[in-house]
């Protein structure tokens, strides 16, 4: 089962999906945490200090698996009890996209976001559930540099074809989750 839930910058996402988590998880599964944020700025720094301070306060006992880049090397550690968390799919693309110079040719832009995707759907085939934080980006123009062209372009289709596999689809708006496609958990 796979949950995706989008949304714009602070908009609770991260909160959304860890209240998915509770629901999913019972006292046999384990409750993992794959976080893609890397620490490079004092504000980057606080937000994920922010979000474990957040997880330590729950009753859940979160494993966390730091993974900026190389999804796929996780694949098959967990088991078809563990309810998976990852956080987020937009860290993960521009770390995956921006770690060398393929990022000026759209052809590895998508080879990269290919196996983004081939990693998430062997998460989900290996676990009871996992739930996929993402940003929503596409209510603005288009924009003028490659860069951030080709990183809109590969995550948009990284969420088409992550909702399109997707149980439970939502949109996350002032902390409140709108559920875009499936049943609310």
């Amino acid at each position: 089962m796979i949950v995706f839930i989008s949304g714009g910058v602070r908009s609770g996402k991260s909160a959304i999906a860890e209240e998915y988590v509770r629901k999913l998880a019972s006292c046999e599964n384990v409750v993992h945490y794959i976080a893609t944020a890397q620490a490079v700025d004092d504000e980057m720094k606080m937000r994920i200090a922010y979000h474990q301070e957040q997880r330590a306060r729950q009753s859940l006992r979160w494993m966390t698996w730091e993974r900026s880049v190389g999804l796929h090397e996780l694949a098959t550690r967990f088991g078809s009890n563990d309810v998976v968390l990852l956080d987020c799919l937009t860290n993960l693309l521009a770390n995956e996209l921006f770690s060398d110079e393929g990022w000026k040719q759209e052809d590895t832009c998508f080879q990269k976001a290919r196996g983004i995707f081939e990693a998430v759907v062997q998460l989900a085939a290996h676990s009871k559930a996992l739930v996929i934080v993402s940003n929503e980006l596409f209510s603005g123009s288009v924009p003028e540099d490659m860069g951030t062209y080709h990183f809109m372009k590969t995550l948009g289709w990284l969420h088409q074809q992550i909702v399109t596999r997707a149980s439970i689809a939502i949109l996350a708006q002032h902390g409140i989750p709108l559920v875009k496609k499936g049943e609310a958990v």
